[in-house]
């Protein structure tokens, strides 16, 4: 599918249209200038960023590439979400997948546009399932207005973090406006997450910042817990929006990794101290 960049996407920073120049799509209001350079066919919208540079996933791409794919895994966080999405995404004509990864856990509907936005350049260059390819953030969205019929964020809210507790909240409330400002009326935010149980969320909100000091990026991830998670949304999501919230189960004894960067590291589901969590909100 062959795509005229410049008239699907808009500025993350100011919202502004684009026009394209060689290589680059430049902002059209001159107060902007906001430049997103096209390489290997990745639209670069992260504004202080630059090709050279890489996150923290790109360094265990391999893992993440191959993560989806052990039984354990596969069963507890994707095979009942892919069902799920393949019921919700029926008719959306433009989605947005946040956190795409190398490739996509679920089939995509027919005929759509898809945009997949991720901080992994590696995961990037190597997807092959969404059509347009975004190096950026959920915090700044490069699409304009009501233009998108759904939001796929299949567990890439907890990857949104700062330096500190007090920043990663931030973080996420942008991306929660963003999603708000993005989203069609009727659309669809289709959020997949692991919620910690009470004792975990208060143990993390004791030691997370020092822990995030110690470890630098390599801790990059917090969880939020369903009440927390769902009262942002509701401050920040537009009035009349609606929730609609399950719980994944699976057996209690089902053996899955303990995290996706120690692979070998398996234990049943009943030592798991958290809910893997379904919410959809619908735009009024």
């Amino acid at each position: 599918m062959t795509l005229a960049l410049e008239t699907i996407l808009a500025c993350p920073r100011c919202h502004g249209p684009f026009e394209r120049q060689g290589a680059a799509l430049v902002c059209l209001r001159l107060s902007c200038g906001f430049r997103a350079v096209i390489e290997d066919g990745i639209v670069n919208v992260m504004p202080t960023m630059e090709m050279e540079e890489r996150s923290f996933f790109d360094g265990h791409f391999p893992v993440m590439m191959h993560s989806s794919d052990e039984p354990g895994s596969h069963l507890a966080f994707y095979a009942q979400q892919a069902v799920e999405l393949r019921h919700r995404l029926r008719g959306a004509q433009t989605i947005l997948d946040v956190g795409c990864g190398p490739k996509l856990q679920y089939d995509r509907p027919a005929a759509n546009l898809l945009f997949g936005l991720d901080l992994s350049y590696e995961s990037l260059r190597h997807n092959r399932d969404v059509n347009v390819l975004l190096w950026g953030s959920a915090t700044s969205l490069p699409l304009p207005t009501r233009t998108v019929d759904a939001i796929v964020c299949l567990y890439s809210l907890h990857h949104l973090v700062g330096q500190t507790i007090f920043e990663t909240r931030v973080l996420v409330r942008a991306a929660l406006r963003e999603f708000a400002r993005v989203l069609r009326p009727g659309g669809d935010l289709l959020v997949f997450e692991i919620a910690p149980w009470w004792p975990v969320c208060i143990v993390q909100r004791l030691v997370w910042n020092f822990m995030r000091r110690r470890l630098k990026e390599s801790l990059n991830v917090f969880f939020w817990r369903r009440r927390a998670l769902e009262t942002m949304a509701t401050t920040y999501l537009p009035l009349g929006t609606r929730l609609e919230y399950r719980a994944i189960t699976v057996s209690p004894f089902l053996m899955f990794p303990f995290a996706f960067t120690f692979p070998r590291l398996h234990l049943p589901r009943l030592l798991y101290p958290f809910d893997i969590s379904v919410y959809i909100w619908r735009m009024p």
